[in-house]
């Protein structure tokens, strides 16, 4: 009978060396203990740590799937549950292959109809273009975020050691400062494009910052057409920025 050591199993089954050992600390996994006092795994246990993955994949904790396993009616538990995923799986697929023929419809509806002019596509193209430079200023946003959050814990850190709350209360307006820089400099580094006219503007600090907004998107009033509607967002070109 052919045994695996630990990391031998970790690559047959795709997983870390210490997602093993944590199964293993957990008493999820039962290997064999050599003379030498190295782990070796049957074939067993391979298919019960495959069956482990597939239960943790569909949202069991690790304290529910080894009850499961380890109660004496596992094989009818297990063969519940695993119809249960399929038929779920399946919903799943139905849904998706639905929204990917309704995607279609749409996309070859608006290609016949051509309800824009060419030349307002176009500039919508180039629009789009420009997602490189949109991502690097969100990661900008995002690193001064943490940097922040990380300047906020050590003065919290060092107040409650010292017991010096002038620190932290200092370093609050700091952060409170430096967030208002952020959000002014991410307000200046993008524009957006009104869905209706496709004008690309840049509305005031007060409107944009309390305007209501989902990802990509933010509620605004088009100077150009006066329509209030979910604008794109867009980033500034250089000679804006």
């Amino acid at each position: 009978m052919s045994t695996y050591t630990t990391g031998e199993l970790a690559k047959h089954v795709g997983v870390s060396v210490r997602t093993i050992q944590y199964y293993d600390q957990r008493g999820l996994l039962t290997p064999m203990t050599t003379t030498g006092g190295r782990r070796e795994y049957t074939a067993q246990d391979v298919e019960r740590l495959q069956l482990i993955l597939v239960l943790k994949g569909m949202g069991l904790k690790l304290a529910a799937i080894k009850d499961i396993l380890n109660s004496p009616n596992a094989t009818d538990v297990l063969q519940l549950l695993l119809t249960e995923q399929v038929q779920r799986l399946r919903q799943d697929q139905a849904a998706t292959t639905t929204q990917l023929k309704t995607v279609i419809a749409v996309q070859k509806a608006l290609a016949v109809s051509g309800p824009f002019p060419l030349e307002s596509i176009h500039d919508m193209d180039q629009l789009m273009t420009n997602q490189q430079r949109l991502r690097q200023v969100h990661g900008k946003l995002i690193i001064g975020g943490l940097v922040m959050d990380a300047i906020e814990v050590a003065g919290l850190v060092y107040a409650w050691l010292t017991g010096n709350w002038w620190v932290f209360g200092g370093v609050m307006l700091l952060a409170c400062g430096v967030a208002g820089w952020l959000t002014y400099h991410y307000f200046q580094a993008v524009r957006y494009c009104c869905p209706n006219c496709h004008t690309v503007f840049q509305p005031r600090f007060k409107q944009a910052f309390w305007a209501g907004h989902h990802l990509r998107t933010r509620k605004l009033t088009c100077p150009a057409c006066g329509k209030t509607t979910y604008c794109v967002e867009v980033a500034a070109s250089r000679e804006q920025a």
